[in-house]
């Protein structure tokens, strides 16, 4: 190597040990920096007292994160939107309940509305309902009944929704 490469190497060396003592001064790392020569830096300064924070570097930095927990507070509170008053939930759920009792109203039938009368099933219909239940009931006969039934109920509600 030569005297010029030394020299390069050198100022390398100084620049990045400036920046590592930057970042490990609870700065942040402008440039890049070696990983392995910012994990061992960081060991051995913090290896010295056990691991534990000086009390006033620990008091600092409590104070920090107090402060900017506030800051963040206070833009999450800026942030959210204000609860809608009480007089507009009042006047919407009135709103509601008028629309619905008006819907209700006009729906409501303006007449009274008769039964629709149906026939009465004959003594016969309901005799071969009987016998058809019994031993031996005739079925043929049962069905013609009920088809007659049928047919009058039918015309009734005919009569009735025309």
């Amino acid at each position: 190597m030569t005297e010029r490469d030394d020299e390069e190497v050198e100022e390398t060396e100084r620049r990045e040990a400036e920046a590592l003592a930057h970042a490990l001064e609870r700065g942040s790392a402008l440039d890049a920096l070696p990983e392995d020569a910012l994990e061992a830096a960081a060991l051995l300064r913090y290896s010295a007292g056990g691991g534990e924070l000086p009390a006033d570097r620990e008091d600092a930095l409590l104070a920090e994160v107090l402060a900017r927990a506030a800051r963040a507070k206070e833009r999450e509170a800026a942030a959210a939107p204000a609860p809608a008053p009480l007089w507009r939930w009042l006047i919407g759920f009135t709103g509601v309940a008028i629309a619905l009792a008006l819907v209700l109203w006009f729906r409501m039938p303006s007449e009274e509305i008769a039964a629709t009368e149906l026939p009465r099933p004959s003594a016969a219909l309901v005799s071969s309902g009987i016998e058809r239940l019994g031993p031996g009931g005739d079925e043929a006969a049962f069905r013609d009944a009920l088809r007659g039934y049928r047919v009058s109920v039918y015309e009734a509600l005919e009569a009735r929704y025309e």
